[in-house]
């Protein structure tokens, strides 16, 4: 059974506003915050296009064995 509209009462009402002020001022935080994140992420993303591939450290033949396999290749 539903009760008439004339009997049902509200429980809360804001009539100042207060909460949807709070609830605006944190929403545009929020929002703020995550421009600001997406702002340093592509950032970070258009000049990591610009720097260049890094290497491997064993990848590259070193000074020490580049002499050893000349001097094995000489003898």
């Amino acid at each position: 059974m539903v009760p008439e509209a004339s009997t049902a009462t509200q429980i809360f009402v804001d009539s100042t506003g207060r909460r949807k002020r709070l609830l605006s001022v944190a929403g545009f935080l929020v929002a703020f915050l995550a421009a600001l994140y997406i702002g340093m992420v592509g950032t970070s993303v258009v000049r990591a296009s610009d720097a260049a591939l890094t290497v491997k450290v064993g990848a590259l033949p070193t000074a020490t064995s580049a002499s050893a396999s000349a001097s094995a290749a000489v003898e």
